[in-house]
């Protein structure tokens, strides 16, 4: 299952792995597409459901979601702060087949030249880590970003960094409350990708039931 986080900072507008992942026999989530901007000062803080088509968006208050609001909604957003995030109503799966939901983060080592700058060697700078845009970015240009993931997002969507996915993972019970409510589906307890590196052949993963990890 992966989660799909879908990007609007501002709601309005709402055993080391063989070839980098690629071929590891894995069955880990992949959480894709978060996009963070600071958020509006006069939004409160709080849990809405996001209306991208019509770029609108409308406070969640739990039992007053109607039929038309569901058709409607595109995603649902938290807000704290100058940080906001979208999540997808639906999980990213396997193109070629709709019932496979785990894909893996890359399909072929990163190359000599990569950028290994952008490495996260320990949990402190892992968590740190809000650029998940950079980051998909990054793996993208690389040519290492997995496809079947790449062709999937949609515009402002991409792979959220270790700080980004925490941030869902805080709110996780009432997003998860707002897209049942919606016809979505919930954020797993589960691993779940993120974006941030931890080496050339390492990428760090969340345990949505309790804790996060460099996948080795």
């Amino acid at each position: 299952m992966a989660l799909l986080l879908a990007a609007q900072g501002d709601v309005k507008k709402a055993a080391e792995m063989e070839e980098y992942l690629g071929k590891a026999d894995l069955s880990f989530s992949v959480p894709v597409s978060v996009q963070i901007t600071p958020a509006k000062d006069d939004l409160a803080d709080g849990i809405y459901l996001v209306f991208a088509n019509e770029g609108m968006h409308q406070l969640y208050t739990p039992g007053t979601v109607t039929d038309d609001m569901k058709k409607r909604c595109t995603g649902v957003a938290v807000k704290l702060g100058e940080k906001s995030l979208v999540v997808d109503l639906h999980d990213m799966e396997d193109p070629e087949d709709s019932d496979e939901k785990d894909l893996t983060l890359t399909t072929v080592k990163s190359p000599a030249d990569y950028d290994k700058a952008a490495y996260k060697d320990t949990c402190e700078d892992a968590g740190a880590d809000w650029d998940g845009q950079a980051n998909t970015d990054r793996l993208a240009l690389a040519g290492i970003l997995n496809p079947k993931i790449a062709q999937q997002l949609k515009k402002g969507q991409y792979v959220p960094a270790m700080g980004q996915l925490l941030f869902v993972h805080l709110f996780r019970k009432q997003i998860n409350q707002a897209l049942r409510e919606v016809g979505g589906e919930e954020i797993g307890g589960w691993w779940y990708w993120t974006s941030t590196e931890y080496s050339a052949t390492n990428a760090w993963d969340l345990y949505l039931n309790g804790y996060v990890k460099p996948l080795h």
